[in-house]
């Protein structure tokens, strides 16, 4: 009997057919805030070219790039190191200055792929590190870019002041009107139709219409209230995910406005007709008292050093900036009049009280801040008693009702960071260990290396003084973050272990306590169910 001899193809598992044919391919885009409010699309039209490559998730923000503190970004890195090696092959963006152009957070980002397998690819400027002049370009490049960010801030700087000193409008129009470039003009563009009474208005009509409900309502909120039922508003506030991932989209996520986060420091800034006709307190008490309206225009109105909006009667106003207007200046100061005796009235003949709690307390369905609503004089301690309520309920954005009493809130805050104090104890005593130096610092002193063996022209020179202010700065950064480690915990065993010590201090130094510790205290109805310390996770 003859032998057959049969050849045998290696056969391939249905395990690695999957892992060769479906290795995820992720992505990261990024765009300025400056670049967003000149093109709403601008992110939407970068992240689509990032689909059509053959991204599969896209990881995104709208910030400077100057900035190392982006959700995209951070989020990006953190889920490389978590994931297994091969299961993503390539990282695209668009160019390398899209990423970054801080040389420790670029080579952060680079040590992750590497160690997982990922190759970074830009689709318009490729680049490569396998080499010594692979490295010498992307130095330079970052280099370059920062000097291009300082260029253009100042350019940006400049163009603000020759705005104010020629009485330009700024960039963003409210809504009502729309700039043709020099002025203000009022936007009669179809906006609304309400069926009950068959009317139609325009923009600068639904603006105008605005002023009115709040001049026969009297209050912001109840303004904001009474336009959602006019206008068929679902202002119910989405229940907060308790996915804390940000700046993600899926393979399955369409690539379109509404599936971008919105959350305070995206960065968006979307404006109608970009979003719909949903107002919250803050954006509408903005709205109402814009001079803009009334034929002027407001500079200065942010303290650049903290990036917060001054009040309203601090901002350098130029009037008669533009013709069309939709109330009159009269009408204007009345806006303004009638939202400062809201204020006052409120806490009329109440003792200087200290909000201990400012700006950390937040809803555990929405996230919106806590806010004091009421008061009550207890007369047996002659105390006054706030009460704290979601800021959204009042527009009917929430339906978080219950309010939670100053002291209340207090106890159940101090009575956590007691049991907190207990298991921090143990730690201050240590001591703060020094540090290894972190593996971007590594890096760029590898770079510097490089740099150093080449024949030295301008170029390198520019590029080797940046990685030294680099290097400097990483290593003032870790340090200064083992320093406040070290503090926040001290202050919580200090102040929290003896509740005696905590009653014993002053409204002033108990708040300046609290921020300096707590990042935010989550609350749902009169219930405090977690608190999130600073520095510590």
């Amino acid at each position: 009997m003859n032998e057959v001899a049969v050849c045998r193809k290696p056969r391939l598992t249905i395990f690695d057919y999957t892992e060769l044919n479906y290795m995820e391919v992720w992505a990261y885009a990024r765009v300025s805030t400056d670049e967003q409010a000149e093109d709403e699309g601008a992110l939407i039209k970068q992240m689509r070219r990032l689909r059509s490559a053959g991204a599969t998730k896209i990881y995104y923000d709208v910030e400077s790039r100057t900035s190392d503190k982006r959700k995209g970004l951070l989020q990006l890195i953190d889920d490389v190191d978590a994931i297994a090696f091969g299961k993503v092959s390539k990282l695209l963006f668009i160019r390398i200055d899209r990423l970054t152009s801080s040389s420790i957070m670029f080579y952060r980002l680079m040590d992750a792929l590497k160690k997982k397998g990922i190759q970074p690819t830009a689709i318009d400027e490729p680049f490569e590190m396998s080499s010594i002049g692979g490295e010498l370009t992307i130095d330079v490049r970052l280099a370059a870019a920062k000097y291009e960010v300082k260029m253009l801030a100042m350019r940006v700087k400049k163009e603000r002041e020759t705005r104010k000193t020629n009485k330009k409008p700024h960039w963003n129009a409210p809504l009502g009107y729309i700039t043709d470039g020099q002025k203000y003009v009022k936007d009669n563009r179809p906006c609304v139709c309400l069926i009950a009474n068959k009317s139609e208005m325009n923009v600068s009509q639904l603006a105008r219409f605005v002023f009115d409900i709040f001049f026969s309502v009297g209050t912001v909120s109840e303004t904001a209230r009474q336009l959602h039922d006019i206008f068929g508003i679902q202002a119910q506030a989405v229940s907060k995910s308790k996915n804390n991932r940000n700046n993600v989209l899926g393979e399955i996520e369409e690539i379109a406005i509404e599936n971008i986060n919105k959350t305070r420091g995206s960065g968006l800034n979307l404006r109608y007709p970009y979003t719909g006709l949903k107002w919250s307190i803050s954006g509408l008490r903005s709205q109402l008292v814009n001079p803009i309206y009334a034929g002027g225009t407001a500079y200065d109105t942010v303290h650049y050093s903290g990036g917060h909006r001054k009040p309203f009667d601090e901002w350098e106003v130029a009037w008669e900036t533009h013709d069309e207007i939709i109330i009159t200046r009269e009408e204007h100061e009345r806006v303004k009049t009638m939202i400062r005796q809201n204020r006052n009235n409120r806490w009329a003949n109440e003792q200087k009280y200290t909000n201990v709690f400012a700006n950390i307390v937040k809803c555990a369905h929405c996230g919106a801040a806590y806010s004091r609503q009421s008061k009550k004089l207890v007369k047996r301690t002659g105390l006054i008693r706030h009460h704290y309520q979601c800021s959204f309920y009042r527009t009917g954005a929430c339906d978080n009702k219950r309010m939670i009493s100053n002291d209340e809130l207090e106890k159940q805050v101090i009575e956590w960071l007691v049991r907190e104090a207990e298991r921090l104890a143990a730690l201050v005593e240590q001591e703060v260990q020094v540090r290894e130096e972190p593996a971007e610092v590594k890096t760029l002193r590898a770079s510097l290396n490089t740099l150093d063996a080449l024949p030295s022209n301008p170029a390198i020179e520019k590029a080797k003084e940046d990685i030294l202010s680099q290097i400097a700065d990483a290593i003032a950064t870790t340090s200064e973050t083992s320093k406040q480690y070290l503090i926040a915990k001290e202050r919580i065993v200090l102040a929290f272990s003896n509740q005696r010590y905590w009653q014993s201090l002053e409204p002033q130094d108990k708040q300046a306590l609290l921020k300096g510790c707590i990042r935010k205290i989550t609350v749902d109805g009169n219930k405090v169910i977690a608190v999130k310390l600073l520095h510590l996770y």
